[in-house]
């Protein structure tokens, strides 16, 4: 689905990213973990297009998207909920949701399919559908924003720092509403610092560090490596 290719990337003359590969197969949850500063929100910003790459290439479905417009790139099935889920919060939760797709007059057709959708995954936004963005919880903020996401009928769905600002028990939740999702259909790229409850649900998982893939592997073998435990998960 997605193959990423030696890419490198920079912001003027500092390079951040260095011959990144990382591959996203059908209805696959990735996990891209990481400190902070390693790249990882850089890496998203390169794929959907709002960072242009130095070299390398980002291949989706066999097609080579390097430079695509942002707009071009979701209308080829990926999207991304952005570190901090950049909400309109004077706007109602269905006036968000329904944003999404001012992309393209034959999206906005299928508005009633895609509401339907979002709300069957989160019922929660169902009953909160007038209430303000700004007033939701942190959890439901964070929901609203997948949900919007989802709009778009994503194939590849990134998710950058879902846990931010969230409980532990908020994340687990959606963690587990993000298999669902997986379920469906959508492949997705989950990126976050919580390295063991990420690893717990993904079917593979790359580590960047200084903006250099570290290391790759299945999930269940990187929870049991000594490294990752000592610089990840305290060495317990």
């Amino acid at each position: 689905m997605l193959e990423i290719n030696d890419l490198c990337a920079s912001y003027g003359e500092l390079q951040i990213l260095h011959n990144i590969n990382l591959k996203v197969g059908s209805s696959q949850i990735v996990a891209l973990l990481g400190p902070n500063g390693a790249g990882k929100t850089t890496l998203c910003k390169v794929i959907i297009g709002l960072i242009p790459p130095k070299s390398g290439s980002i291949v989706f479905y066999g097609e080579k998207i390097n430079n695509l417009p942002t707009d071009e790139i979701i209308r080829r099935g990926i999207t991304i909920v952005p570190e901090g889920r950049r909400l309109f919060g004077n706007l109602s939760v269905r006036d968000n949701l329904e944003l999404a797709l001012y992309i393209s007059k034959a999206e906005r057709r299928k508005l009633k399919d895609r509401l339907e959708r979002v709300f069957n995954i989160f019922p929660v936004l169902k009953e909160r559908e007038k209430q303000l963005a700004r007033s939701l919880s942190g959890g439901e903020q964070q929901m609203l924003a997948i949900g919007r996401a989802l709009m778009t009928n994503p194939k590849l769905l990134i998710a950058d720092e879902l846990s931010l600002g969230l409980a532990p028990k908020i994340f687990i939740n959606l963690l587990n509403l993000m298999k669902k999702i997986r379920d469906e259909g959508v492949s997705i790229l989950l990126i976050d610092q919580n390295v063991k409850q990420v690893l717990e649900i993904a079917d593979w998982a790359y580590v960047i560090e200084s903006g250099r893939i570290r290391m790759e592997g299945d999930p269940k073998q990187l929870l049991s490596n000594e490294y990752i435990w000592k610089a990840y998960l305290g060495g317990l």
